[in-house]
């Protein structure tokens, strides 16, 4: 049976040594949450989102997104903090139809400040906890930018494997990037 995480938070150790803790996104995160992807988006050239994505959200639509999320059992965001400021965020989505629900795909951010210092694999490590102790979820997907070389690199350790690709699924200003569909079997 599909436990609620949102009785527990989960603590990590980062590479600099700093407490980071994760735990399931509430309403009332909404305002950080869109103040802190705003951030993160700034310098972010592998993001699929952009800052004005954002700037195109109120705080009501987080809200109403974390609440569409609460009442799901198949859905999940959580944020990671340290020393109580919100740094990062993942969130997951399952396929909406009957037949496509056993699995879904997840994006995250990470305050630029903040990359590069394990607050990604913990915010993943998480998430795939989620994903195993939900009876629903049986596959884990992502699409990455093939030049994201960091990202990659901790997926394939994380176990995800290489599905496919989208050729030019990312138009640039300088170019496009193919998309790299990665997953998970949990």
């Amino acid at each position: 049976m599909f436990e609620i995480l949102s009785t527990y938070i989960f603590t990590y150790k980062s590479k600099n040594g700093k407490t980071v803790t994760i735990k399931e996104a509430q309403e009332k995160d909404a305002e950080r949450m869109l103040v802190s992807a705003s951030k993160a988006l700034i310098d972010a050239p592998f993001m699929l989102s952009s800052v004005d994505d954002y700037k195109k959200l109120s705080v009501q639509d987080v809200q109403n997104l974390l609440k569409a999320y609460s009442e799901n059992p198949n859905c999940v965001q959580f944020i990671a903090e340290v020393d109580d400021q919100l740094v990062g965020a993942i969130d997951f989505k399952n396929g909406n139809k009957e037949k496509i629900s056993h699995q879904g795909s997840f994006g995250m951010t990470i305050l630029p400040e903040y990359r590069n210092y394990g607050i990604g694999r913990a915010l993943l490590e998480t998430l795939i906890t989620w994903a195993k102790n939900n009876s629903n979820i049986e596959k884990v997907c992502l699409e990455v930018m093939q030049d994201n070389m960091g990202a990659i690199k901790l997926y394939k350790n994380m176990g995800f494997i290489e599905e496919g690709r989208k050729s030019k699924g990312v138009k640039l200003e300088n170019g496009y990037q193919d998309l790299i569909i990665m997953a998970l079997f949990v």
